[in-house]
């Protein structure tokens, strides 16, 4: 163990080497880098300085030569002043060096004739420079400058003359903080400023008690050479430096520049990316000798371990499992397993010669030998062979795998060989053959009609009330012989898409009866499975033939109920129609009041009977499916409102009060008229069976819905009354049949709407003490549609009016009407009669109105077509009619004609004419 540590360190120490070599050379590669960037540093405050000091030159030669010196030298200087930075001080001075004007006004009258600068411009009349010296204020330090004058008022050319003889500046060393201000330093970078004597001027950032004092000796090198150059040094703060600096030899400016960057932390980053690329190496390091030491360790238990946690493996195994070596035979690992199922103890076997022969065969005769005895012997792989050992606890089956085990030359070495108990699975598969035998008989006992199919719809098996059904059996004739022709294609549609989708599925088909005769069967199909695996699949079918029968006489008689309603209907509005025009023509010649209520008691009785037929025309129209809904979107309370007016006479007639409740403007999708008529009809009914208190006419918005309810005080409604209400002819509370309280079909008509607009109905109601119907009303966008407006209508004096019908009492009526209403008339019982009367009279008709159907099966459609044709233009025009049937409507519809269902009172025929006479217009 020893041996192998010494070999994992000896193969780390390069590692370690150059994990030292690597931080090394980054650390001085960094302190290269930050003396670099010292220089770098340097050079802009240098040239900062140096773009200052030219400035500087230029201003001074700008003002010499402005020649602004004068009496109003100083106010020129004020002015001057507010454009300087506040570090720069300018002024003119005479010969003898006194200030006469100056931006700083604390500096007039000052002298300056001792100043190097001063002197040296005035000797040799050029720029000049001097040397930091101290102002007022504690250790203040401006460097100065000037410039010969020798213009202005005097001859100051002359010793003493008058005039001014220099421009002087002043450059206060705190430009260095503000450029800093305006371009701030790198983190941990200084800035010193000493003079030639070694005195601290400056030092950005600032440290308090530095300025004014000498440079320490360690710093002297800040002094001396001319060149400029960096160095580690410790700075004023103690703290080790990499400084790049310019001596005053240097850069001519009598001034020790300095720039240094911390060195410890500039190297920081470096040290701890170095730390954190050392710390998992170490860790690594220690985790892989660690790991090693335990692997070694783990590996030599393993070694002694091996063999016995094989052996506790193979002993929790439920197969057995046996290895024996080439070529005796002997046997070298075996778990209980084995000697279970072979019935014999193996840790003895030496030889091939001991194994037993315990099995006698499963499906078929075991062979002489075991299957490893084979695999050693002979090589012999054996896959899946079936044993069967005979105990007296009964027999046990298992499944047999043998392979040998062959060296590099393809010599047997060893064999393996597995035993898998399957006694309860064949236990299971006996037991499963028994369960499918009692469902094989229970399906053929069954008195129902049943089938088995294969898992892919093939046939397998039919019970006897099938063969008994049909008379066939399975192999005779062609599958679906028995089922009718026209039935197949569907069935086999059906049967294609269930098998497809593994899902149960059925159909209604008419299957042969063995005495020739087809009968209708309902057929289901249900998988079934095992294991989410479909086994087969199971049918039944159901004769329905009676019951279906029985269903389609039922909507036969509906539909015969339906016709003869309509009939019914057409028969009767015949005479009603000749009996409303008569009664509108009585009103011109009735003047005695007895006569007048006589006639009004009969127009209310007609109107009564003409509420009748309308209800049972609305019955008709919607079982015969002709009425096609126009959906738009309506506002809600228009609709309300009109209706409330409409009703509001009749309710108060009776001393209801009725209430039109709608805060919310609703549009909704529906159809106007026949919503219209829903609601009028809840509202009907409401006031039919309510004897005193409100009625409210509401609506509410609900889940995307509009609720439009009716709420009563009504009678109310029991509970064994509520699934009546809405059928035909029903009514709650009028067993003596009054017909003043209707026929009993208002609900019955609201029931049929709700279905053919989809707007469902609910009922609450409580006996006694009144009733609420809502409509739900999907709602729609908030467009307003605009009512139609009708035009005026014009005076009829002297316009002419066809009237077509084959009932000569309709028509004397509806010829007295329209002369009452200033018409000429032309009546005809015949299309050619009322065309040769035209020919004859000479003129075009301004209206017609015919009858639908008249003599000889003819329609008055024909009568109008033929009309407007021998008129050359649209004449307006209404069909009459008490048919319901869709033909009507769709007829008039295209080609422009009004349709009115008898009978018609005068005033809606006449809304219908002018109608129309506005639509032709």
């Amino acid at each position: 163990m020893v041996r192998w540590l010494l070999l994992l360190v000896f193969t780390l120490a390069p590692l370690i080497g150059f994990e030292v070599y690597s931080h090394t050379r980054l650390r001085a590669e960094r302190e290269a880098e930050l003396g670099q960037e010292a220089l770098r540093l340097l050079d802009l405050i240098q040239t900062e300085q140096q773009r200052i000091v030219d400035d500087i030159e230029h201003i001074l030669a700008t003002l010499a030569e402005a020649d602004i010196a004068g009496p109003a030298c100083q106010e020129t200087m004020e002015r001057l002043r507010q454009r300087l930075p506040s570090y720069l001080t300018l002024g003119f001075a005479d010969r003898s060096g006194i200030v006469l004007c100056s931006t700083d006004r604390r500096t007039v009258g000052t002298g300056s004739a001792d100043q190097p600068q001063v002197r040296q411009a005035l000797s040799s009349g050029l720029f000049s420079v001097g040397e930091y010296v101290a102002t007022e204020g504690p250790h203040h330090r401006v460097l100065p400058f000037a410039l010969p004058y020798a213009r202005g008022g005097g001859e100051s050319g002359k010793e003493g003359g008058s005039g001014p003889a220099v421009v002087t500046a002043l450059l206060d060393l705190d430009w260095l903080r503000q450029y800093q201000a305006r371009k701030p330093l790198p983190p941990n970078v200084t800035v010193l400023l000493a003079d030639r004597a070694g005195t601290v001027l400056v030092r950005v950032p600032d440290l308090q008690g530095i300025v004014g004092q000498p440079l320490p000796e360690r710093l002297g090198l800040y002094l001396s050479g001319a060149e400029t150059a960096t160095a580690l040094t410790e700075g004023l703060d103690g703290t080790p430096r990499v400084t790049a600096y310019s001596p005053p030899g240097a850069n001519g400016s009598g001034l020790a520049i300095a720039v240094g960057i911390d060195r410890a932390a500039a190297l920081r980053t470096v040290d701890v990316a170095t730390l954190w690329s050392w710390f998992p190496f170490l860790l690594i390091l220690l985790l892989t000798l660690t790991g090693t030491a335990w692997a070694i360790g783990r590996l030599t238990r393993q070694r002694e371990t091996e063999r016995s946690l094989l052996k506790a493996v193979l002993e929790h195994l439920r197969a057995g499992v046996v290895v024996a070596e080439a070529p005796t035979g002997r046997v070298i690992l075996h778990n209980s397993a084995a000697e279970r199922l072979i019935g014999q103890p193996l840790g003895r076997i030496d030889r091939i010669e001991d194994y037993p022969r315990p099995f006698t065969g499963g499906l078929v005769e075991a062979s002489p030998e075991l299957p490893l005895v084979r695999a050693l012997r002979d090589g012999a792989v054996v896959r899946q062979e079936e044993l069967r050992r005979d105990t007296p606890a009964g027999p046990i089956t298992c499944l047999a795998d043998a392979e040998p085990v062959r060296d590099p030359d393809g010599c047997i070495t060893l064999a393996v060989v597995t035993l898998t108990d399957i006694t309860e699975r064949k236990a299971g598969e006996e037991a499963l053959r028994r369960s499918e035998t009692r469902f094989r008989e229970l399906v053929e006992n069954t008195p129902v009609m049943m089938w088995i199919n294969r898992p892919d719809g093939g046939r397998e098996y039919y019970n006897a009330a099938w063969r008994s059904y049909t008379g066939r059996s399975l192999e005779q004739g062609e599958r679906w012989s028995y089922i009718h022709p026209a039935d197949y294609p569907r069935l086999l549609d059906c049967r294609e898409r269930g098998i497809a989708a593994g899902e149960s599925y059925g159909f209604d088909v008419r299957m042969q009866r063995h005495d020739g005769v087809y009968r209708w069967h309902v057929c289901r199909i249900n998988p079934m499975r095992q294991n989410d695996q479909i086994i087969a699949w199971v049918g039944t079918a159901v004769d329905v033939h009676d019951s279906r029968m029985a269903r389609e006489a039922a909507e036969q008689a509906d539909r015969s109920k339906s016709r003869f309603l309509a009939a019914a209907s057409h028969d009767l509005r015949q005479p009603m129609q000749s009996m409303f025009f008569f009664a509108e023509a009585l009103h011109s010649h009735v003047h005695s009041p007895r006569g007048r209520d006589a006639l009004a008691m009969l127009e209310r009785g007609m109107e009564t009977l003409k509420g009748l037929l309308d209800s049972l025309l609305d019955v008709s129209q919607l079982d015969a499916g002709v009425i096609e809904p126009r959906i738009e979107d309506i506002p809600v309370k228009p609709l309300l409102d009109d209706i409330g007016s409409a009703y509001a006479p009749v309710a108060a007639a009776k001393g209801l009060d009725l209430q039109v409740v709608n805060h919310h403007d609703l549009t909704v999708r529906s159809d106007r008229n026949l919503l219209g008529r829903m609601v009028r009809n809840l509202v009907e009914n409401a006031i039919r069976y309510t004897e005193r208190g409100v009625i409210r006419l509401e609506c509410h918005p609900l889940d995307g819905h509009a609720g439009i309810q009716v709420r009563d005080t009504g009678i109310g409604i029991s509970g064994e009354q509520m699934s009546w209400i809405f059928e035909e002819f029903y009514q709650v509370g009028n067993p003596e049949r009054d017909r003043n309280q209707g026929l009993g079909l208002g609900l019955a008509i609201v029931q049929k709407l709700s279905a053919l607009l989809g707007h469902p109905v609910e009922v609450r109601s409580e006996l006694g003490k009144g009733s609420v119907f809502r409509i739900s009303v999907p709602l729609g966008d908030a467009t307003e549609s605009p009512a139609p407006v009708l035009p005026p209508r014009e005076t009829e004096r002297g316009r002419l009016a066809v009237l077509i019908d084959d009932d000569a009492i309709v028509l004397m009526g509806l010829r007295s009407i329209f002369q009452d209403w200033g018409y000429d008339t032309i009546v005809a019982s015949s299309t050619e009669e009322a065309l040769e009367r035209l020919r004859a009279a000479g003129r075009r008709p301004d209206v017609m109105v015919a009858d639908y159907r008249l003599r000889e099966h003819k329609v008055g459609t024909e009568a109008i077509l033929k009309i407007r044709e021998l008129a050359g233009a649209p004449v307006p025009a209404v069909l009459l009619t008490g048919d319901s049937g869709p033909d009507v409507m769709q007829e008039a519809e295209r080609h422009g004609i009004g349709v009115m269902f008898k009978p018609v009172t005068a005033r809606l025929l006449q809304e219908a004419l002018t109608r129309q006479t506005g639509t032709a217009a």
